[in-house]
């Protein structure tokens, strides 16, 4: 573990990780440390994290019946795991985010869901997954679905579908934030276009550095921007280094880059652990996450700056979205 005074910087906020769905899947116990992931509570609270993005993550599937029997599956591990461990706690409301005290021993879930998938083309289920305390989705994985064409079926021109129109509606009224990470070109411009509150792409960099269909175009980010959201920094090799194989330096490369881009109030974690087969070297588990916050303040970021990338940035689109009570 690589220690560090991560502390100063609270409250961090990691906007994806794909833990849960590991965990589950390979029956494993998310409440203690664990060698074969990226990360588990333990490290999550000994790297400083005060609100982690927990996304519940099965690959595209025929049978949605069978999608969304995996998704409930998932939720039921981490509420069973909530419900037996003091030191999580799920993020439902406002009052529920982390505030400027740290705590070293408490941290906050924030339940996300990759893939609108599950929803099989009906509002009630994204209604009861709201019930369920999930507050985040990624509208789609890199396919088509029934809410809109993900990346690799970008050449189609295709964006939101009615459905999905109907469904980022429908967040909006709940109070659930919309990623659109995975979303085709199109469908990214439809939810500009039909969405109000501040979205985020809570796992994607920069195309201009690095040219793989998953990264966003300058516009793509000025936008987000202009919408009050953030952008997550992935830490998946093939979205960092053309060649695949990526480091720390090209981790703050894609930082520094989208801010100027889109500047200092939108750029924030969003690592992808435990979603990627390879990490960054130099941050190959969450551990690792102050190696990265004390190689930017090296290079003279100040302070308040790296408050914001830390945490605060995804911080304020949680007040802002999230139902208060």
């Amino acid at each position: 573990m690589h220690k560090s005074t991560i502390s100063s910087y609270w409250p961090i906020v990691d906007g994806h990780m794909d833990t849960i769905s590991i965990m589950y899947e390979s029956d494993l116990d998310f409440s203690r440390r664990q060698t074969q992931t990226h990360s588990d509570l333990v490290r999550l609270l000994e790297a400083g994290i005060g609100l982690q993005v927990l996304a519940l993550f099965t690959r595209p599937n025929s049978n949605k019946s069978v999608s969304l029997q995996k998704i409930l599956s998932y939720l039921e591990y981490i509420h069973g795991i909530a419900d037996g461990e003091p030191r999580l706690q799920i993020v439902k409301t406002t009052a529920d985010l982390p505030g400027k005290t740290p705590e070293p021993d408490n941290l906050r879930a924030l339940l996300a869901v990759e893939g609108g998938d599950c929803l099989g083309g009906e509002l009630w289920v994204l209604r009861l997954l709201y019930r369920l305390g999930v507050r985040l989705l990624t509208l789609t994985w890199s396919n088509r679905n029934q809410l809109a064409d993900g990346v690799w079926e970008a050449d189609s021109k295709g964006g939101l579908t009615r459905f999905g129109r109907e469904v980022v509606q429908e967040m909006g009224k709940l109070g659930m934030v919309v990623d659109v990470s995975h979303l085709s070109p199109a469908g990214f411009w439809d939810v500009a276009k039909h969405v109000s509150d501040p979205f985020v792409a809570s796992h994607s960099n920069a195309v201009e550095l690095c040219n793989h269909p998953r990264n966003l175009t300058d516009e793509q980010i000025k936008c987000i921007a202009d919408h009050g959201g953030v952008i997550g920094v992935c830490f998946c090799g093939p979205h960092l280094a053309e060649s695949g194989r990526a480091n720390l330096d090209h981790v703050i490369a894609h930082i520094e880059y989208l801010w100027r881009v889109a500047g200092e109030e939108h750029v924030g974690l969003g690592t992808d652990y435990d979603g990627i087969n390879e990490t960054p070297e130099g941050l190959k588990d969450v551990t690792y996450l102050p190696k990265l916050l004390e190689a930017l303040a090296a290079r003279g970021y100040s302070h308040t700056r790296l408050e914001k990338f830390a945490g605060a940035n995804f911080l304020r689109v949680f007040q802002e979205v999230l139902p208060s009570d």
